[in-house]
């Protein structure tokens, strides 16, 4: 374990346990569920679909996720000998169905240049967002559709020469849709990944009596950093200590050859501090309920 500080200042912890790391997340998580009356996780569980022939075999499936009533197709992956034949329209239009029967407002994704951008839209995504710090001019795509003009209830009848589409959120399913995906970045971008390999980047900032009072969480790919998660203890803002981390993680992208960093902020956390040391807007999603916003920013690093 490193630490780093001054004889002043509280040490930011790098290479944290395990348990750091979920003390100083679980601060996080309440203050957006204070933030949010509760609902900063809504609605679960998660939905995850998976396509089989008529063998039974998985030849596709779509996995999602939801935070504050959107929903967000984090997978989606179809096998190549069933592309061109609307698989993937239907795995995204039912993951869209059974999302807005649970309460989501909005579906959103995400999705390389390489990949599907002309499949997102051609389904009804609309663009909302570029990225564009990434090296090579690979670029990544941020789409969203609402929900309120799909029905309630499906009235197309399955044709029964399609293959069956069902829900099936195992460990195993998961891990064959993962690994179909996968494959998509093995063609396309394997060569870069192996030259710049990932890299979680986690720290916690820890008060004289052990406490974790802050910390940051995210990763390093195709020379990106992408914070995931910074939080500072109420009680100990406005000292330096989220710049303090901010600052340590980005030295750390940099050491790796980082060119750009990104990150995502709701109106009600932290857009204003992440304006103040650099991070810029690319775009934002209006896509939560109570006028709640998504901001998409990005720091590109002087070299």
């Amino acid at each position: 374990m490193n630490t780093y500080k001054d004889s002043s200042r509280f040490a930011i912890i790098d290479n944290p346990t395990d348990n750091e790391v979920k003390e100083f997340q679980k601060g996080m998580e309440t203050y957006n569920m204070e933030k949010t009356n509760g609902e900063f996780n809504s609605p679960q569980p998660w939905i995850n679909l998976v396509l089989k022939d008529h063998q039974g075999n998985i030849v596709g499936g779509i996995l999602t996720s939801t935070l504050f009533w959107a929903q967000y197709l984090e997978v989606l992956w179809v096998d190549k000998k069933y592309r061109g034949l609307g698989y993937g329209r239907d795995l995204v239009l039912e993951a869209e169905r059974l999302a807005k029967k649970n309460g989501c407002l909005t579906s959103h994704t995400y999705t390389f240049s390489w990949q599907a951008p002309d499949f997102y839209q051609a389904v009804g995504y609309k663009l909302i967002a570029t990225y564009d710090g990434y090296i090579d001019g690979i670029t990544e795509l941020i789409l969203m559709k609402r929900l309120d003009t799909i029905d309630d209830v499906s009235t197309q009848k399955v044709e029964s020469t399609r293959f069956a589409i069902s829900e099936d959120s195992t460990e195993e399913s998961q891990k064959i849709v993962r690994k179909g995906l996968g494959s998509n970045f093995e063609k396309h971008v394997s060569d870069l990944l192996k030259e710049n390999p990932k890299i979680e980047i986690k720290l916690v900032i820890k008060n004289d009596d052990g406490q974790v009072i802050g910390g940051l969480c995210g990763y390093t790919i195709l020379k990106t950093l992408n914070m995931a998660k910074l939080w500072v203890d109420e009680r100990y803002r406005g000292q330096g200590y989220g710049m303090g981390l901010l600052m340590h993680a980005e030295k750390l992208a940099k050491e790796k050859g980082c060119i750009a960093g990104q990150t995502a902020c709701f109106s009600f956390q932290e857009l204003d501090f992440l304006k103040k040391h650099g991070y810029t807007e690319y775009g934002v999603s209006d896509g939560y309920p109570k006028g709640v916003k998504e901001y998409y920013l990005i720091k590109k690093f002087q070299t």
